[in-house]
C-alpha cells in the first residue's frame, strides 16, 4: 500500500549528514537506512525547482518512506510511505 503525505516534516541529521530520524503523524521515526538519494532541479527559467529526495526504512515498522528537502527554502517534507 501506498499513502501519499505531501506534508512538511522535521528530520534530525546525524554529524556525517545522514538522516537519523523522521517525524512522521505518528511520533518520531528512527531510519534504519537510505535505500536511494537523488537531486530534482527543473524548471531554472521560472521558479527553480531543487529538491533531494531520499527513499529510507524505518526501524521500528520497517516502512519505506520517501521525503525530500528543499534546497531552496531548507525545509524537508514528507511525499509518501510504503507499507
Amino acid at each position: 500500500m501506498t499513502e501519499l503525505l505531501d506534508q512538511p516534516t522535521e528530520v534530525r541529521l546525524r554529524a556525517g549528514g545522514e538522516i537519523e530520524a523522521v517525524l512522521l503523524p505518528e511520533g518520531w521515526r528512527l531510519v534504519a537506512r537510505t535505500a536511494n538519494r537523488w537531486l530534482v532541479e527543473t524548471d531554472w527559467w521560472r521558479r527553480p525547482v531543487r529538491r533531494e529526495y531520499h527513499r529510507c526504512l524505518t526501524r521500528s515498522s520497517g516502512d519505506w518512506i520517501e521525503l525530500y528537502r528543499d534546497l531552496e527554502a531548507g525545509t524537508w517534507h514528507l511525499v509518501r510511505r510504503y507499507a
